[in-house]
Parts: structure tokens; C-alpha cells; sequence
């Protein structure tokens, strides 16, 4: 009985180590895509906050974005960005339709955060950095963001 019991408690643990490790359609570069966004000194320069007045978890973007809920990584499979975990209020949470604020460090570029994916709907716009970023509450996509792009 004792070896049935340590066979079954060894086998649930391995089945916990399973199921709490990355998602089973899930590659190392759906994990690098991740881990991207949220390193503190990344050369991404966009952000989006989960709380208004740039408060709580956040994640950052350096490249235009179609759907916060599913993206293709070469054709492996789909993930659905988070916001980075440790940052605050809303860490692990889906960034789609849950952002209230944002942040643009660009110094070239504007950025625009869509109400629907694909970059259509209504829109909330950040003017270039000059020289300072610009951070702004999000009003036309407040928690109904779908998309980003460089605009």
C-alpha cells in the first residue's frame, strides 16, 4: 500500500509541474514574446497600464499590435498578452479591454490604442515624446482596447 501511495503522490506532483509550466500550444518564442515586454529596461516604447493615471501592472510594446487577445507566432499557435506579473494590480490579466492608461516614449511616432481589433473603431491617440514621454488616461478605449499601432 505504502508503494501505491508514494507511486500516486509522485505521479500527482508531475502532473501538477505539468499543467502550472507554459500552456501545452505555447512555444519558447511565445515565451520570449512575453518576456519582452515585460523587462524594466527593454527598447520598448509604448506602455499600456491596467489602472488609470499609469497605475498598477503594465506591459510594454515596441511593434504594432492587431489583437491584444490572440497572436500568431509563426503559425505555432496563438497567446493572448498579459500584463507582466509583479508589476501590480492586474498582473497576469489580459491586456485586451483591460487598460485604462498608457505611455508613449516614441520620439517620432504617436501612438493610437483601438477600441476593436485590427486597428478600427473608436481610437485614443499619444502624441511623440518630446522630449519627455506622454501619458494619458485612456477615454475612448478606457477598458475597451482591442489593438496598437504606431500612428
Amino acid at each position: 500500500m505504502r508503494t501505491l501511495a508514494k507511486a500516486l503522490t509522485v505521479a500527482s506532483a508531475a502532473g501538477l509541474l505539468m499543467f502550472s509550466g507554459t500552456p501545452a500550444n505555447a512555444t519558447q518564442q511565445d515565451e520570449d514574446n512575453y518576456w519582452l515586454g515585460c523587462q524594466s529596461y527593454n527598447d520598448f516604447k509604448f506602455r499600456l497600464y491596467y489602472n488609470s493615471n499609469s497605475g498598477g501592472a503594465w506591459r510594454d510594446f515596441g511593434y504594432s499590435v492587431g489583437n491584444f487577445g490572440a497572436v500568431e507566432i509563426y503559425g505555432s499557435g496563438t497567446v493572448a498578452y498579459k500584463f507582466c506579473g509583479g508589476t501590480g494590480n492586474g498582473a497576469l490579466q489580459g491586456v485586451k479591454n483591460n487598460a485604462a492608461s498608457a505611455r508613449n516614449e516614441h520620439t517620432s511616432y504617436g501612438a493610437c490604442v483601438y477600441y476593436n481589433s485590427w486597428f478600427n473603431g473608436a481610437k485614443d491617440g499619444l502624441q511623440p515624446a518630446t522630449p519627455t514621454p506622454v501619458s494619458k488616461n485612456l477615454v475612448n478605449t478606457y477598458n475597451e482596447n482591442a489593438s496598437f499601432q504606431w500612428c
